[in-house]
């Protein structure tokens, strides 16, 4: 059968050439992963895979078949999408529309038929001994066997476990989207088992942060009564069950207009919270949610989103909102996505977006240095060439937004859109609508609606795989410096200087634990 062997860092296309590789060379940390994928040509009957170590290890290989999704629109060179390939010709890998293989699909749920795509993935205990291990991949059809032959070289290098990572991470829920997209009733038995397992891939995905679903308002005779924080409360148990470090409260407020001062709650979008009525029911509402927080004991895991992206027009307000939050929540820090540097003592995890950051770098780089903690987040704004995960651009650009997180010295990273499946096929349509427009390809989702549960993406693989670097690399940071940076800036220099090719970024990321080797793991 014919086949070959691509990195882990590059898109496949259903009309990808083979390549000339048909070995797989892997090397990876203990505690992390590594993986490849794998284009067959598909013979006529069934087929069974098999994969073998040769000796024994604490490597474990998990494969999955690779589906293709459909790009509908190319991100634009400045918002969102466009038809026009000669706005964006320079920096997306190809012209709109096309399929590209993203989603990693059980074996036992995947389709048969059309063009074989795997995906092989090794995790590595970090009880493992470093050395290399080798083994085999094998795929039979009928009496005839295809024998690929892979080699992983075990690092001495150590990614920490979530528990002691230096990266924060948060990821938004579609709370409704999962109901809407898996066919089950939200709040039923059924829900909450599909809501365990995607809290597991954002945990296996290193988010330390999960976010809530906010308080629903009660009303009798159109007046507030009251807050129902059941799903909340629900929401959160499950997800400490799961393994996660922390829970983050849902949004409560928002403008209307990215320009104008006021901000106003979810439940009455014509009151303004700076005004008499609007403290007494965010007062309300906030003694309510405390309520929870203290019976289930969330004092020292919680964390707290108020109204996303605060704007220089209104961050005087944002501070009003964080005020009233700190007297009946005095010890939650604030958590939010930013777009001024006006906040101080309004914010206690700034995220500005990667553009603001760089653009206003000197005032963050004055509250980090304060004390400040300082993370960074990427949406479809700005469009073009930047660092986001749009499956039009190169897929080094999901990981290595990472490396630039390290180079800056930020210490967190959030995206939006985890599970947020918009539209009526985003199989067919990855750009999923939004306020009339289409978003990027993907930068709604990271996962897909699978059988029971999400399946994951080749995105997902990236962006974990840069949280692991990026804890490597901070490691590195610590003892030399300036050598790592060195190796930073062979991948980006900026948010939007990043190599395209991923032999590039896997050529650095050895680079890396040689580095650790040599200067870190010594003694090991």
């Amino acid at each position: 059968m014919n086949y070959s062997v691509f990195t882990d860092t590059d898109w496949l296309f259903p009309d990808s050439p083979h390549s000339e590789e048909r070995t797989i060379q892997l090397h990876a940390a203990r505690g992390g992963h590594a993986g490849a994928q794998i284009l067959c040509e598909i013979p006529s009957g069934s087929l069974q895979l098999k994969f073998v170590w040769h000796q024994e290890t604490d490597l474990e290989v998990t494969l999955f078949r690779l589906l293709p999704v459909c790009v509908n629109e190319n991100t634009d060179s400045t918002f969102m999408t466009t038809t026009d390939y000669e706005r964006c010709r320079d920096f997306v890998t190809r012209k709109a529309p096309f399929e590209v293989y993203d989603a990693l699909c059980p074996l036992e749920d995947a389709p048969e038929g059309g063009r074989l795509a795997l995906y092989l993935c090794v995790t590595v205990k970090d009880c493992a001994i470093p050395g290399t291990y080798t083994g085999e991949l094998t795929i039979r059809e009928g009496s005839f066997e295809t024998d690929i032959p892979l080699t992983c070289r075990v690092s001495t290098a150590l990614i920490p476990p979530l528990s002691s990572s230096r990266l924060g991470m948060l990821n938004f829920f579609d709370y409704d989207g999962i109901a809407r997209q898996h066919h089950v009733e939200k709040g039923g038995s059924e829900y909450w088992e599909l809501f365990a397992r995607y809290v597991k891939a954002q945990v296996d995905m290193r988010c330390t942060h999960i976010m809530l679903p906010p308080g629903e308002a009660l009303f009798e005779d159109g007046t507030l009564t009251g807050f129902d924080f059941s799903m909340a409360e629900k929401a959160g148990q499950i997800a400490k069950k799961e393994g996660a470090l922390w829970l983050c409260g849902g949004h409560i407020a928002h403008w209307h207009e990215w320009d104008e001062q006021e901000y106003y709650p979810f439940w009455n979008q014509s009151l303004g919270l700076s005004t008499t009525e609007g403290y007494l029911q965010l007062r309300l509402y906030l003694t309510g949610w405390a309520e929870v927080i203290k019976k289930n004991n969330w004092q020292d895991c919680m964390t707290q989103a108020l109204a996303d992206e605060p704007q220089v027009h209104n961050d005087t307000t944002y501070r009003i909102l964080a005020g009233i939050f700190r007297k009946f929540l005095p010890c939650i820090p604030i958590i939010d996505a930013v777009e001024t540097t006006n906040l101080g003592g309004g914010i206690d995890i700034w995220v500005p977006k990667q553009d603001t950051y760089e653009k206003w770098r000197t005032e963050y780089d004055k509250l980090q240095a304060a004390g400040e903690t300082m993370w960074f987040y990427t949406c479809a704004f700005p469009a073009g060439p930047i660092m986001n995960r749009s499956m039009d651009l190169p897929l080094t650009a999901s990981r290595a937004v990472f490396w630039m997180g390290a180079l800056y010295r930020l210490s967190g990273f959030l995206h939006w859109g985890f599970n947020y499946y918009i539209g009526s096929d985003i199989w067919r349509s990855a750009c999923c609508p939004h306020k009339g427009a289409l978003l990027p390809a993907g930068d709604a989702h990271i996962v897909y609606p699978g059988k029971n549960g999400p399946w994951r993406s080749m995105r997902f693989e990236a962006q974990r795989a840069g949280a692991e670097d990026y804890e490597l690399l901070m490691q590195a940071i610590e003892t030399v410096p300036e050598e790592t940076d060195r190796i930073i800036r062979s991948v980006c220099t900026s948010f939007r200087d990043y190599v395209r090719e991923g032999q590039k970024l896997t050529g650095a990321g050895n680079l890396l634990l040689e580095l650790l080797e040599r200067e870190v793991y010594t003694n090991d």
